[in-house]
């Protein structure tokens, strides 16, 4: 009895015993299969790091500053040298100067003559220039006098003024525009010339024209231009015939003026310059 009993009592003792340790362990390893996380499929893994994934700011459009304008070039300072060359280039005269020569008799009949036939209505200045040397011949020398008298005044008052202007002006000025006038007119230039300087001497060719000319106008009985331009051809054409004995009057009297301008210009030197320095 008392071993059925022990044995029932031992067999309830081992049926507790087993009865949950058959619970535990059915319990644990559903806990350990629960908390082992579950594979993930590729879609899940790609659809939770697209969630996950930070989301980018959208960059802020760049506003374009209003480029500054560009500062204006500074204009170059010429130098002196430069201004000098501009100077002595342009066809602006550095100064203002009397005409360059008072008009002789037959350009003051042409001036008055001029404006007679311009009133009469002819215009053109072929017409006029012929007309005028048609009626100059046909003067008589009483007449033709009347007309040197009003040029000889003429070149006494231009003589006069010129002399004033160049007792007033800056000579150093009066160099540069010489040289301005042979860099723009070169051979043709008119040059500035001191009035109170003597005329250089005449050569024997340029006697010889003179008398050529004085002997000849008559004859050729004119002042046009062009046929005062044949004129002087006809003078070379001469002088080149004469023998030396026939230059030898002309070679005599430019040795004349040679001796005659040598003394004016002494006397030029000694009335102009004061200790070495020339007052005109």
């Amino acid at each position: 009895m008392f071993r059925v009993i022990g044995s029932f009592s031992a067999l309830r003792v081992s049926s507790r015993v087993l009865t949950p340790s058959r619970a535990f362990s059915t319990t644990g390893a559903s806990l350990v299969a629960a908390a082992k996380p579950k594979r993930k499929t590729d879609a899940a893994v790609k659809k939770t790091t697209q969630a996950k994934a930070p989301v980018k700011a959208k960059k802020a459009k760049k506003v374009k500053a209003t480029p500054k304008p560009k500062p204006k070039p500074k204009k170059k300072t010429p130098t002196k040298k430069e201004q000098l060359d501009a100077m002595l280039s342009s066809k602006r005269a550095l100064l203002k100067a009397p005409k360059s020569r008072a008009p002789g008799a037959y350009a003051v009949f042409l001036g008055e003559f001029s404006k007679v036939k311009r009133q009469q209505g002819m215009t053109t200045v072929a017409e006029i220039a012929r007309a005028c040397s048609a009626s100059w011949n046909q003067l008589g020398e009483s007449e033709k006098h009347q007309y040197q008298t009003k040029a000889d005044k003429l070149s006494a008052e231009y003589e006069e003024t010129l002399r004033k202007w160049w007792n007033t002006t800056d000579h150093n000025l009066v160099a540069l525009e010489n040289r301005r006038r042979k860099r723009v007119d070169g051979d043709k230039a008119r040059l500035l010339k001191d009035p109170f300087a003597p005329k250089r001497p005449m050569t024997s060719y340029v006697l010889f024209v003179k008398d050529f000319v004085t002997q000849n106008k008559g004859a050729a009985g004119t002042n046009d231009i062009t046929e005062m331009s044949s004129l002087m051809k006809s003078a070379a054409s001469k002088w080149k015939t004469l023998s030396s004995a026939e230059k030898a009057p002309y070679a005599k009297g430019a040795e004349v003026e040679k001796s005659r301008y040598k003394q004016d210009q002494e006397k030029y030197l000694k009335s102009h310059t004061v200790g070495g320095t020339r007052l005109h």
